[in-house]
């Protein structure tokens, strides 16, 4: 049943300016904390709850006007300084605010949101008495890991027929294609982690591309998030003029096809014919960039959410906190943005949570009582660069050396060969934590595991660096954009395969005698470092040609080794054609060469998770 029949644009309209309304309130409140007589502040605030409750009323939504009333009376009396702005008062209103935002999810579902708790209610009546009042106003909780366990190799060929709708041509697809194929695994449920264990290729036939059958996996999920995007209008005029010069240069090609084709060319005509393809060379280069530009959003839209979340919790844990935020202004890839909500909010929690102390042991270690933590943004290359620092108490490398030894992550044997660094990095373990208390902030032992495993996804890393007493650094590096992809080509038989270029150091020989085996497996010394020796073939199942002669030299987060191949094609920039429905593993995506060749581009971390030989 739909409230708003008839009503569906407005309605629209209406959450998309509301919701980026109240997300302007939520930052100019916490402002607003730290300066309380800022009049003009509060008029702001003041007038952005004005428009909301306008735009309700104009939907009927008749409690969310009320709730807006409510709270628009508390700013009255705090503009016209009948009341004085405190911690209490401000809990309230950011607990309105709370609510107003879940009003507005029954909004999208097409339904007039209930009524207020009258819990919130009753505090916000309390402070405009100039009660005290107490309401709780807890951080969100994050989304549980979603980690998806292997079961198996993938088949290759049958991966490239489903694509290309005929058999592999491959010289080692027959032996492939005996090969055993790993038993069909459930579907996967949304939330049930355990169940979320599915095998490269354990699909149905109605799973497949095409089928008209629902498929399975996370297409229901990745469907609720926001497909709008606001563009400059000056990015799209920019679009439109190039499209335009193409459209130009598209009719010049096309005179001159017709006056070669009639023999009617003089010897100029190869020279403008030349000049015609360099021209539109260069127009879709700028086609490309300027698309790709429409899709770049300032960061600022998702950091201006936390200092929210950071407020709340250190109220919750009884701290002070302020998060100070910088590079709002540096631009991503708006795909990317939705992704890095999960993993900032569980860094800044941990920030919070773990890494600073409470007022007394800042005082005692002779500190301000107010801690800092810092979220910063910045553009390096053709890499963002998103730093998350806090000036708490630190970690101790051998304490979580101990930690992990203790929770059975590690054995003692391995934990004693780490560095510093090393020991740092095992609270990216799954099921890793220093508290051995669970509470409904942390304990569980699945923030930072659900960090890495996210910015992975994105094909960025994350590194760690923290002094005891000082304070700690998280530095999460990431690609401008994940819609191009600069790829290196490399080649098994006669089958291209795409790797990130990003991963690869260089070209080197592997010949036969320069191989070393140790434990069965292949190794191989590069200018002193003793590297394993991985290939593609017994990554993706695919019987071994031979000794391959050309190797990849790959770094892998902190680790590298040699990718063997039978040889490689240059490298290329090319555009990643998702798999929504059918997404095998160690597959990131699929795009096509210039001779229409399709060509799987490869996702290595996943791949070596995959191979019992690759040893990093």
């Amino acid at each position: 049943m739909n409230d708003f029949a008839g009503m569906e644009e407005l309605l629209q309209d209406f959450l998309q300016e509301s919701s980026d309304l109240l997300s302007d309130v939520d930052s100019k409140l916490l402002t607003l904390e730290q300066s309380p007589n800022d009049s003009h502040l509060l008029n702001d605030i003041f007038r952005g709850f004005h428009t909301i409750k306008g735009g309700a009323g104009f939907l009927n939504a008749n409690e969310l006007v009320s709730l807006c009333h409510l709270t628009e009376n508390l700013f009255d009396r705090l503009r016209n300084a009948e009341l004085r702005l405190n911690a209490e008062i401000m809990d309230a209103i950011l607990a309105a605010t709370s609510e107003i935002r879940h009003m507005f999810s029954a909004l999208a579902q097409g339904v007039q949101p209930a009524a207020a708790p009258p819990e919130l209610l009753a505090a916000l009546q309390a402070a405009l008495n100039g009660q005290s009042s107490a309401v709780s106003v807890p951080p969100g909780p994050a989304k549980p890991a979603q980690t998806v366990a292997a079961s198996g190799g993938p088949d290759w060929n049958q991966l490239y027929e489903a694509l290309t709708g005929t058999p592999a041509n491959n010289s080692a697809t027959a032996a492939a294609a005996t090969a055993p194929k790993a038993a069909p695994a459930a579907a996967e449920p949304e939330i049930d982690v355990a169940a979320l264990k599915t095998s490269a290729f354990g699909r149905r036939a109605s799973d497949m591309p095409g089928s008209s059958a629902p498929p399975t996996g996370r297409r229901d999920a990745e469907s609720t998030k926001e497909n709008t995007i606001r563009v400059d209008t000056e990015r799209l005029d920019q679009v439109l003029n190039l499209s335009g010069e193409i459209g130009l240069t598209k009719n010049r090609l096309n005179q001159l096809r017709t006056e070669i084709l009639l023999g009617t060319t003089d010897p100029g005509t190869l020279r403008a014919l030349d000049e015609a393809v360099n021209q539109l060379d260069m127009l879709v280069v700028s086609l490309q960039n300027s698309v790709m530009k429409t899709r770049m959003q300032p960061i600022g839209r998702l950091f201006k959410k936390f200092p929210r979340l950071a407020r709340d919790l250190a109220r919750q844990l009884g701290k002070e906190v302020e998060l100070v935020l910088s590079g709002e202004e540096t631009e991503i890839d708006k795909t990317m943005i939705e992704d890095l909500n999960d993993p900032l909010v569980h860094l800044i929690r941990n920030a919070v949570d773990h890494g600073v102390e409470d007022t007394a042991q800042r005082l005692a270690a002779g500190k301000t009582a107010k801690s800092l933590v810092q979220l910063q943004a910045r553009q390096v290359g053709d890499h963002i660069i998103i730093v998350i620092a806090d000036d708490g108490k630190g970690m101790h490398p051998d304490t979580i050396r101990a930690k992990a030894i203790e929770k059975g992550l590690i054995t003692a044997e391995v934990a004693n060969n780490l560095d510093e660094t090393q020991c740092l990095e095992l609270i990216f373990l799954p099921g890793f934590s220093t508290k051995d208390q669970i509470s409904s902030v942390s304990g569980r032992g699945v923030g930072m595991d659900v960090v890495k495993t996210n910015i992975q996804k994105l094909n960025g890393t994350v590194t760690i660096r923290s002094a005891a007493g000082k304070g700690t650094e998280l530095t999460i590096s990431l690609p401008l954009t994940l819609a191009i992809l600069p790829v290196l080509l490399v080649r098994l038989g006669e089958q291209s395969f795409a790797a990130p270029l990003s991963m690869v150091r260089e070209i080197i020989s592997v010949k036969a005698e320069h191989l070393q085996h140790v434990g069965g497996k292949a190794n191989m010394v590069v200018r002193g470092e003793v590297l394993p020796v991985v290939s593609l073939a017994s990554m993706i199942g695919w019987e071994e040609s031979g000794t391959p002669e050309v190797g990849v030299l790959m770094h892998v987060d902190s680790h590298s080794f040699i990718l063997s191949v039978d040889g490689f094609d240059g490298h290329d920039d090319v555009v990643i054609k998702s798999m929504d429905t059918f997404r095998p593993k160690g597959v990131a995506g699929v795009t096509m060469s210039s001779d229409g060749e399709i060509v799987l581009i490869l996702d290595i971390k996943e791949l070596l998770g995959m191979t019992p030989t690759a040893t990093h």
